[in-house]
């Protein structure tokens, strides 16, 4: 991500007030409401909070991706990627899943030796 202007923190503000709802919002919410039920498991909008997770990961992470070059600079995306999918896959937990994935990648770009 590029710039430091209004934009930037715009998208900034706006992520984090996101991710705030989504994980706040169940426990502002009384638990008769209607919107509660809505976004409860088992429903059709169950899969909104990480389905904006996913999409600002997306926004952060394909610019980044998109300016690599070479197959040494893929490697830790790549790795990461993979380590995430096995463990979520393996353990069946979301948060173990994405902290195996961050430190895969870690050790890879570590190895890889990063350049900016």
């Amino acid at each position: 991500m590029t710039g430091g202007g209004l934009e930037f923190w715009g998208a900034v503000i706006a992520m984090a007030v996101i991710t705030y709802l989504t994980r706040a919002l169940p426990f502002l919410l009384s638990a008769r409401s209607r919107l509660l039920r809505r976004l409860a498991e088992g429903s059709a909008l169950a899969a909104l909070g990480p389905a904006l997770l996913a999409g600002i990961a997306t926004a952060v992470i394909v610019p980044d991706i998109m300016a690599l070059d070479g197959w040494p600079q893929w490697l830790p995306y790549a790795g990461g990627l993979l380590a995430t999918a096995l463990a979520a896959r393996r353990l069946g937990n979301a948060g173990v899943a994405v902290i195996v994935g961050v430190a895969v990648y870690g050790v890879l770009l570590g190895l890889v030796g990063y350049t900016a």
